[in-house]
């Protein structure tokens, strides 16, 4: 099996130079492009929100599953926290990145692995056992509501300094 991972969007924001940092909230999707016999292409969307709120971390892209649909199936299913086992590659994967911008920002850097994240309060334990106990299209939904709960939120909060905004769309 082979994993190919693309990042077509990435931003790293900061409010204030504040230490007050508990723990990141994460919020994640995985809808599916393309499937075909030895080739599945995912379509990955990560957001990390500081606890309380002043570091947020987001990235986007594209991620290609190569080998047998045994192969295939097992990197698609939940691993003991109920994640994904793709999602924690993908994470695996793009987690220098993570870590080297957030310390040139001077933010809290993530945690290392994926799972040690999902000890979160109960919103997001429910998501895990939402993802493990529906269909794909029933999680994408229940992401997207939460997503655009979340783009509300962001909206109401005031404007960033440019300095304090690093974006790369790729």
């Amino acid at each position: 099996m082979n994993l190919k991972i693309e990042i077509n969007a990435i931003s790293f924001s900061k409010l204030k130079n504040e230490q007050g940092f508990v723990k990141y909230n994460i919020e994640a999707s995985l809808d599916e492009i393309k499937n075909i016999d030895s080739e599945v292409v995912l379509k990955y969307r990560l957001v990390l929100l500081s606890n309380p709120t002043n570091a947020k971390i987001a990235v986007e892209g594209m991620a290609t599953l190569y080998g047998d649909q045994n192969e295939i199936s097992k990197q698609l299913s939940p691993d003991e926290k109920n994640i994904p086992v793709v999602l924690n590659l993908i994470y695996q994967d793009i987690f220098p990145l993570f870590f080297i911008m957030s310390k040139s920002m001077q933010i809290p850097c993530p945690a290392y692995r994926l799972s040690q994240m999902s000890y979160a309060p109960q919103v997001e334990k429910s998501m895990s056992e939402t993802l493990h106990e529906s269909d794909n299209t029933d999680v994408v939904d229940e992401f997207s509501r939460q997503s655009e709960l979340h783009t509300q939120v962001e909206d109401t909060s005031p404007p960033l300094d440019q300095e304090q905004i690093i974006e790369q769309h790729m």
